[in-house]
């Protein structure tokens, strides 16, 4: 709702940066929670290579916000 708002109030190119960053900062959030669900799945069911995918995803998540 926060960024609805926001872009309905652009005026110019220029005013989009906080935009970006607001995004890029609500997928960060979202990665985080979908990794951290998968985890406690693969966990709960005890499947180590599932873990194991799981722990390289997160480090490729990590790097692409680098």
């Amino acid at each position: 709702m926060i960024l609805l708002n926001r872009l309905k109030s652009v005026e110019s190119l220029d005013d989009l940066n906080d935009v970006k960053e607001l995004g890029d900062s609500i997928l960060r959030k979202e990665k985080r929670r979908a990794l951290l669900t998968l985890l406690a799945i693969a966990e709960e069911i005890d499947n180590e290579e599932i873990m194991e995918s799981i722990e390289k995803l997160s480090g490729y998540v990590a790097k692409s916000k680098g």
